[in-house]
């Protein structure tokens, strides 16, 4: 989450190399905004994935393509693999329709915590429409001003 607009390519390296370190996917999903030579190479090389990123223009052809590891995944593109994206784009669509799409703080801070908010409701909701027994705690958090 970012206080203004800014492409999410720049906030996707350092995401990559933090997940390097915590998580070991064996396929890195994302749609063809991510499309980039550098990106293929961090996952590929740090996240040892196999990217299934939509590469943009697929009119041009492997051998006017720049960058060594988007050309190793053009032809062995899976798109049946690369509909599993889906799920991911549905439940971000699910969490916009119950709990709302826009955030109401003024404050970036708050705006964040307002979303971290929106999930875990969204997840303790599934927990209970799937039968999960889940213990909620509500605390509630007053601000104090000396």
């Amino acid at each position: 989450m970012r206080k203004g607009h800014r492409h999410d390519t720049k906030d996707a390296k350092p995401l990559v190399k933090k997940m390097a370190r915590h998580y070991k996917p064996d396929i890195f999903y994302t749609d063809r905004g991510y499309d980039d030579n550098n990106l293929f190479r961090l996952v590929v090389e740090k996240l040892k994935a196999y990217p299934i990123i939509l590469q943009r223009r697929l009119d041009v052809p492997k051998h006017r393509r720049k960058g060594r590891y988007r050309k190793e995944t053009y032809d062995v593109f899976d798109y049946g693999e690369y509909l599993q994206r889906n799920k991911i784009e549905t439940c971000n669509s699910m969490i916009k329709k119950r709990f709302s799409s826009n955030a109401k703080s003024r404050i970036a801070k708050c705006q964040k915590v307002e979303v971290y908010l929106r999930i875990v409701a969204y997840n303790i909701d599934r927990m209970i429409r799937m039968g999960i027994e889940c213990f909620v705690i509500l605390i509630r958090i007053r601000r104090v001003s000396y």
